[in-house]
């Protein structure tokens, strides 16, 4: 193994290979090449870590870990021309499992962190949950290492699981986001600010910390109150909007019922 930290490669300069390329070469880990198909990222991320940018997968430079950071679209066009090396493979999808990378090496894994993140809005990995997997103890031990280094918060999870864990990652976070579009817009047709529903949503979020999202449920559903909920529907002229709203009204006296 290794006798100081292994050097890194990593493949991808979006938003997640942004945030960890910037972590590990904070937390001591020597990036030695950087790919991005935009030469302007690969140089501009590149220069943060003092690697060097590549813009052609046949100059990657693979270090002891070659971390794979692509949509997940883009995973079978990268590996195909990627270099078979003694290195360890990893890659960050919440929802491909890890033998994709089998045919570069015999040590491959994921690293997948469990958060949305944006390249301009600044992160802070130590509420960062690290998902790993691996195909043998070398890589094991390796992908353990770079979890323990980028957050306090890691978990081994198999492949099965990290794909339930990216789905459920869906409903909380994306489609939650979706209502808060939703929800934006409706005041804006009254040229009411969004920023008045934030103390709402911080409630929301701070009160799940505690006490589980079934027992904080408030609202007309969970109430059964039919008056209000008739008025709502009658309100809404988005049949979109207005479909969903019965079925997540639906949806919430179900798991009411359950929860008694």
């Amino acid at each position: 193994m290794y006798t100081e930290k292994p050097t890194v490669s990593v493949i991808g300069s979006g938003n997640v290979g942004w945030h960890l390329t910037k972590r590990l070469f904070d937390c001591g880990y020597p990036v030695c090449s950087v790919f991005s198909r935009d030469s302007d990222k690969a140089e501009l991320l590149a220069k943060e870590v003092g690697a060097k940018a590549v813009c052609d997968l046949s100059q990657i430079m693979v270090g002891d870990i070659c971390l794979i950071t692509v949509k997940d679209n883009a995973y079978r066009e990268v590996i195909a021309a990627l270099p078979k090396r003694n290195a360890v493979y990893l890659h960050t999808s919440g929802s491909l499992p890890m033998t994709i990378l089998q045919e570069l090496s015999l040590h491959y894994g994921v690293l997948y962190p469990f958060q949305s993140l944006s390249r301009e809005v600044a992160i802070d990995f130590n509420h960062v949950p690290i998902c790993t997997e691996a195909s043998d103890v070398q890589a094991g031990k390796t992908v353990t290492d770079l979890a323990k280094s980028l957050s306090p918060l890691y978990y081994s999870l198999n492949t099965e699981q990290r794909l339930f864990l990216h789905l459920s990652g869906v409903f909380a976070s994306n489609f939650t986001n979706a209502m808060y579009v939703i929800a934006q817009q409706i005041l804006q047709q009254q040229q009411i600010d969004f920023d008045i529903a934030l103390p709402l949503i911080r409630e929301t979020v701070c009160k799940i910390s505690n006490l589980s999202p079934k027992e904080v449920q408030t609202g007309p559903a969970a109430r059964n109150d039919t008056i209000i909920i008739d008025k709502h529907l009658n309100m809404l002229q988005n049949p979109s909007w207005k479909e969903l709203y019965r079925l997540i009204t639906q949806i919430i006296r179900e798991q009411q019922t359950v929860l008694k």
